[in-house]
């Protein structure tokens, strides 16, 4: 009859609505994604020390027929990542400071991993490790710690080089407090061990002998500001440092002992090397 479905025709309405409720009933699988090539690492997190070798890992499941694995790493207070090491599975360049320490593992044909030798402060961070075989990129992250630089409590300290206040650029402002083993706007690192004071009138070399005679070395800015703010270090004689500058931590201020009300760390600025009018702050672990 005119207005009315025939049966074959019902069923051919009903049958894709049918088979919709019944995917989204057992729930339809992820859209198919290609292939993964890229193995996700066990661990993101990867733990070494300064001077150690590490080994970033980055292994492929399957090798795509061709490819390259670009290995970068972001930098603090930069919008891009610094390539490091780029390689075809045969042949591997390096780019920058880092590159020169790094290379493949190539533990295996399928292994893209990268060996960081001689590790500094700086090479702390996130890197990438990118598979680029020209169809769909991947890449894994991972992040290197140091355990010898666990977070800072909140302890800042400020340095001023021999040349005078507001000297630095970033980059040298950087490199200013990895040489007093921090890093820029934070205190990085707790110093366990003790700072004490040798007396005397010493020269800049006369300091570092007398440290060295007691097992020591001549302490660093963050070893004094340290050593003030959490061990309380009250000392009203001025000792070189190993900048060259020479200080003395005050935490009871008094009268010919400071002079100013606030405790702190007191500097003298940075004497002639040859003047022997100080004695020395040694840091010993």
């Amino acid at each position: 009859m005119p207005g009315w479905l025939s049966i074959p025709s019902l069923c051919l309405l009903l049958l894709p609505w049918a088979f919709t409720i019944f995917h989204q009933a057992l729930g339809d699988p992820a859209p198919h994604r290609g292939p993964h090539y890229l193995l996700p690492p066990i661990h993101e997190v990867i733990h070494s020390r300064r001077g150690a070798t590490a080994t970033l890992p980055c292994v492929l499941g399957t090798p795509p027929p061709s490819y390259k694995v670009r290995w970068s790493k972001a930098e603090p207070g930069e919008l891009r990542e610094a390539p490091i090491l780029i390689t075809n599975g045969l042949h591997a360049r390096g780019y920058g400071a880092l590159g020169g320490r790094a290379r493949m593992r190539k533990g295996h044909r399928l292994d893209a991993s990268l060996v960081i030798a001689g590790v500094v402060l700086e090479d702390e961070g996130r890197y990438r490790c990118e598979l680029i075989n020209g169809i769909e990129d991947e890449s894994v992250t991972l992040t290197l710690l140091l355990e010898d630089c666990p977070p800072p409590p909140g302890v800042v300290f400020p340095y001023q080089p021999s040349r005078g206040r507001y000297q630095f650029n970033y980059y040298e402002a950087k490199q200013a407090c990895e040489e007093q083993d921090g890093r820029l706007a934070t205190y990085t690192q707790l110093y366990q061990g003790q700072v004490f004071f040798v007396p005397g009138r010493l020269t800049l070399s006369e300091a570092h002998a007398a440290c060295r005679r007691r097992g020591a070395v001549v302490a660093k800015v963050g070893h004094l500001y340290a050593a003030w703010k959490f061990s309380g270090l009250d000392q009203c004689d001025g000792g070189w440092l190993a900048d060259g500058s020479v200080r003395f931590p005050i935490t009871s201020p008094r009268p010919r002992c400071g002079g100013l009300p606030d405790p702190g760390v007191r500097s003298f600025g940075f004497p002639q090397p040859q003047q022997a009018a100080y004695g020395a702050y040694c840091y010993s672990e």
